[in-house]
């Protein structure tokens, strides 16, 4: 009896991922289509396939790959944080990232995570993206507890200085440009006046 082998994918999942994240930064996830990733890979169409079942799982996953990345870093940061320093340095780490992985931060900061995983999204999908949500609040709940134990609102004004002041620092460049060094000290200090005040 002879076995049929089917063609040996010609990408890694990684290297497939990181294409389809520069065409979904680039393009829009709107525009993100299996044609548009195997043109700017080189590809044939079956070889997406053999990674990804769908159109729609291949955005899930350029998305969850892209958070993640990130989450991995800044819940390592949050995590240690002990000290306003530390705190900063988390901060800081939506920037550099940006600079680092230009196409993963377009895609988690200049898109909404729903235009990449809809609601009708294979259930495995849906629970990572919920998994990744739950633990970045368990972590800023944490960091608040440590450096504003006797503050009411501490994981407001935490969050506030973790995401939402390096966010928004961050999107006035994206996607157009990278954000540049300079604006880190801007953003330093904006976290330490909201973590004093």
């Amino acid at each position: 009896m002879v076995t049929v082998m089917g063609r040996p994918a010609q990408i890694s999942q990684e290297d497939l991922i990181a294409a389809a994240t520069l065409v979904a930064a680039r393009q829009g996830p709107a525009a993100t289509s299996i044609a548009a990733v195997c043109k700017s890979a080189g590809i044939p169409t079956g070889s997406i396939y053999h990674r990804v079942a769908s159109r729609g799982a291949l955005l899930a996953e350029i998305w969850l790959s892209a958070a993640e990345r990130f989450q991995t870093l800044a819940i390592e940061r949050i995590s240690a944080a002990r000290t306003e320093d530390e705190a900063v340095e988390c901060a800081l780490l939506t920037p550099r990232f940006a600079r680092s992985d230009h196409a993963a931060a377009v895609v988690l900061n200049s898109h909404r995570r729903e235009e990449f995983i809809r609601p009708q999204a294979p259930e495995e999908f849906r629970n990572r993206a919920t998994k990744l949500a739950a633990e970045l609040r368990e972590g800023i709940a944490q960091a608040a507890a440590r450096l504003l134990p006797s503050d009411p609102r501490g994981k407001e004004r935490m969050a506030v200085a973790l995401i939402g002041i390096p966010l928004g620092a961050v999107r006035i460049f994206l996607p157009q440009a990278v954000p540049p060094i300079e604006i880190d000290a801007t953003i330093e200090a904006a976290v330490r006046a909201a973590l004093r005040h």
